[in-house]
């Protein structure tokens, strides 16, 4: 009874702390952890359940809601440690924007700068970042916006914000 209300709670607060604290590069690794952790033990559920062995197998079935709340609660708690333990100065630095778009949302639009940049010898291509309207609106393809990139405690970079180009006409290529 416990162990569901966690789950929901912790993959809502695993979505508000990756909002808070945005992690740079391919989320794709956030989005398989938690649909594995969610689906895989939700599929030997069902299958036990059509098997007819849920209750002679109750005890597995209890060890693994344990794990999904659990394992999901360790995720929530990773990613906001991550970030608001974070004391190492941030970096700026530069990003090419590739494209912009606004991804139009229910209540106001996203804006999103698409940009390809190098940070601790690691390139990133193509990443999304969400910014301000007047980042978005001083922004052209191929300009080099300001970038605040933090290393993370748990060595998982995040960015803080975007800024546009110091002088819109020098940046631009």
């Amino acid at each position: 009874n416990v162990c569901f209300p966690v789950s929901v709670l912790a993959f809502l607060q695993i979505i508000m702390n990756v909002d808070a604290y945005p992690p740079i590069g391919s989320w794709w690794w956030i989005v398989v952890t938690v649909l594995s952790v969610i689906l895989i033990p939700a599929a030997i559920i069902f299958v036990l359940d059509n098997h007819d062995q849920l209750t002679r197998r109750a005890t597995y079935v209890i060890v693994l809601t344990v794990f999904v709340a659990a394992t999901l609660s360790a995720l929530a708690g990773y990613f906001y440690l991550n970030g608001a333990l974070d004391k190492s100065p941030a970096v700026e630095i530069q990003a090419v924007v590739n494209q912009k778009f606004i991804v139009r949302e229910e209540f106001k639009p996203e804006y999103v700068l698409q940009a390809t940049f190098t940070w601790n010898r690691m390139r990133f291509d193509y990443d999304d970042f969400g910014v301000s309207e007047e980042t978005y609106i001083r922004t052209e393809s191929g300009d080099f916006v300001r970038l605040i990139v933090h290393p993370g405690k748990f060595s998982l970079p995040w960015y803080s914000d975007v800024l546009p180009p110091a002088n819109r006409e020098s940046s631009a290529r």
